[in-house]
C-alpha cells in the first residue's frame, strides 16, 4: 500500500463521492469458456488494505459489458491483497500485488494463472524487456529486482532511491521514479540495462512518483511534493511536473504545480502523446483531472474534470478519460468515464473495492 494510501484511508471519510451512476453496462453473470481477453479494458482494484481482496474487472467495449472479479473467477482463488498495477506483456499478463508482495502472472487471452513470483518486500509495478526479462519495482527494499521471464524468478536486484515507483523503459534505458518511500527522494534513476548499472541520478522535485513519454521523446515526471508531518499543510512541499530529455538524459523544464498541499499523484497521457492529464490528491483546494499540453507552460487554473479521482487512464482506442472514484473506499467503486476533448461525462462502471487504474488490452 502507497504511502498516500495510508493516509486516505484515514481520511477518506472527508471524499466519499456522492455521484450517481449513469448508464452502466450490465453484469455478466458468468464468464463464457470461449471467451478471450484479447480486447477490452482491465479495470485494476486495489481492494483493502489486508483483506485481500483485489480483483481485475474486464470491461468489453464492443458489448459494453463488465466481467467482474475475473482472476477468481476464472482460478477459483482471490487475486491476493492489494492491486496495484497491471501490464500485458508478451501475451502474459503481470498483476502486481503490493500487500501479498507477489506478482501473478496469467495466461492474457484466457487469464489462467501460470505463476506467481514471490521475494520482494513491496512491488509497485512491472515493465517488460523481451521475451526473458523484465523489471519490477520494490518499493520497501529500494530496489529494482530483475526477473527471468523463463523461470518466473528473480535474477538479479538493482539498488536505486528510496520508494522506487514508476518505471519507463526508453531504448535500453530504464527510468524510476523514486518517491521517497518512508523519508523524502527528489530523483529519478536511469538503468542501463545491458549492464544493470545505474548510470545517472536526475534531480527532478520532491517524490516523483509517475511518468509519460510524450510525442517528441520527452519524458515527463510527475512529482507529488512531500508530506512532511501530514497534519500540518504549511510544511507540504509543492508538486512539479519536470520534462526530461531522454537523448541528453538532462531535464529541459520544471514547473511548479498548484497550491501547496495539492499533491498531484496519478498521470495519463492522450494516444497522440500531445497532452498529458494529472490527478490531484486528497488534500487539493482545486481537486480534479488537470489538461496539459505538452507545449504549454504552466498547468491550467481550474480542473478539466472537477472530483476526487484515486485514478486515471486514457483509451488509446478513443481518448475516453477513465477516472476511478473510491467512494468511501469500502464498497464497490465507480469508474467515470469523460470525453478527453470536452471533458463532458460520457457514463459510469460500478466496479470492485478501491478501483486505482487501468490497463487497456
Amino acid at each position: 500500500m502507497k504511502k498516500m494510501n495510508i493516509r486516505l484511508a484515514i481520511f477518506s471519510i472527508l471524499v466519499i463521492g456522492l455521484q450517481a451512476c449513469t448508464d452502466e453496462p450490465p453484469i455478466a453473470p458468468s464468464i463464457d469458456p470461449n471467451l478471450a481477453f484479447d480486447k477490452g479494458v482491465f479495470i485494476i482494484n486495489e481492494g483493502n488494505f489486508g483483506v485481500g481482496n483485489a480483483s481485475i474487472d474486464f470491461y468489453q467495449r464492443d458489448s459494453n459489458r463488465l466481467i467482474k472479479n475475473v482472476f477468481e473467477t476464472v482460478n477459483g482463488r482471490p487475486l491476493g491483497d492489494v492491486a496495484q498495477a497491471m501490464t500485458i506483456f508478451k501475451n502474459k499478463g503481470y498483476i502486481v500485488l503490493n500487500g501479498s508482495a507477489k506478482v501473478e502472472v496469467i495466461d492474457a487471452k484466457t487469464f489462467k494463472s501460470e505463476a506467481s513470483i514471490n521475494g520482494f518486500s513491496s512491488p509497485r509495478c512491472f515493465v517488460g524487456v523481451d521475451e526473458n526479462r523484465g523489471f519490477v519495482a520494490d518499493w520497501i527494499s529500494n530496489t529494482v529486482k530483475e526477473i527471468n521471464l523463463k523461470t518466473n524468478a528473480i535474477l538479479a536486484s538493482i539498488a536505486v532511491g528510496e520508494g522506487p515507483e514508476a518505471l519507463l523503459l526508453v531504448d535500453s534505458f530504464l527510468y524510476v521514479a523514486n518517491s521517497g518511500g518512508y523519508i523524502n527522494d527528489s530523483t529519478v534513476s536511469i538503468i542501463n540495462i545491458k549492464t544493470n548499472q545505474i548510470i545517472k541520478q536526475i534531480v527532478v522535485g520532491d517524490a516523483p512518483i509517475a511518468f509519460a513519454l510524450d510525442a517528441n521523446k520527452n519524458l515527463w515526471v510527475l512529482c507529488r511534493g512531500d508530506y512532511k508531518d501530514f497534519a500540518i499543510k504549511e510544511d507540504d512541499t509543492k508538486g512539479a511536473l519536470v520534462k526530461i530529455n531522454t537523448t541528453t538524459q538532462s531535464v529541459i523544464s520544471k514547473i511548479s504545480i498548484g497550491a501547496q498541499g495539492d499533491h498531484p499523484d496519478k498521470m495519463a497521457i492522450s494516444s497522440d502523446k500531445q497532452n498529458v492529464f494529472i490527478n490531484t490528491g486528497i488534500n487539493g483546494a482545486n481537486n480534479g483531472i488537470y489538461k496539459f499540453g505538452i507545449s504549454e507552460s504552466a498547468l491550467p487554473l481550474n480542473p478539466f474534470v472537477a472530483g476526487y479521482f484515486y485514478g486515471i487512464g486514457i483509451d488509446p482506442l478513443d481518448d475516453k478519460i477513465y477516472a476511478a472514484d473510491p467512494l468511501d473506499f469500502s464498497q464497490d467503486g465507480i469508474m467515470w468515464r469523460y470525453n478527453s476533448s470536452t471533458g463532458t461525462l460520457i457514463d459510469s462502471i460500478r466496479v470492485g473495492k478501491v478501483p486505482n487504474g487501468i490497463h487497456l488490452q
